[in-house]
């Protein structure tokens, strides 16, 4: 420990490949789960008060952008690739102090990754084929509502999963 009482550089640089692993995976979850988090409490909700017309061009702007965007599937995915590493070791470690929390944490991170791809792009994919030319305002309402109730649901699925998750993970590791 430095005087301030933080870890020495000496200390950082000794630090174990699985505690680095392991940590790196808990933030990684951490920032999934709060980007997920801010759909569940709040964009959603906003989406939904612009009306189904704007709610369901927004969404497909959204889902279009999420695909591209570099960092976040750098964050996406490689928390996702993280885990599953994080969780093979845990699984081989499973006798250690800990590494039960590990596994558990990491499965429950890759919970977010597998209920995007099961549930939540499906949906996209359902919401980007409709035509919104050729729609009527009652056809966009009623797309929009059985797109939200079903997408928000998995949504709060894939936010508190990598969330509890990377709390577990953190605690499997200080437990060794």
């Amino acid at each position: 420990m430095d005087r301030l009482g933080g870890p020495r550089l000496t200390d950082v640089v000794s630090m174990s490949p699985y505690l680095i692993a392991t940590t790196s995976t808990a933030v990684a979850g951490a920032v999934v789960g709060g980007i997920f988090y801010a759909f569940s409490t709040f964009v959603m909700t906003g989406l939904d008060r612009a009306g189904p017309d704007a709610a369901i061009a927004a969404m497909r702007g959204v889902n279009a952008e999420a695909q591209a965007n570099a960092p976040f599937l750098l964050v996406f995915v490689g928390s996702a690739v993280l885990a599953l590493g994080v969780g093979v070791i845990a699984t081989v470690r499973l006798a250690q102090p800990g590494s039960g929390y590990v596994l558990a944490g990491a499965v429950l991170v890759l919970v977010a990754f597998l209920v995007t791809v099961m549930f939540n792009v499906p949906l996209n994919d359902h919401l980007a084929a409709v035509d919104p030319t050729g729609s009527t305002a009652a056809d966009a309402t009623r797309e929009w509502h059985a797109y939200l109730g079903p997408w928000t649901a998995w949504n709060h699925v894939r936010t508190l999963a990598p969330l509890l998750g990377s709390v577990l993970i953190l605690v499997g590791s200080r437990g060794r």
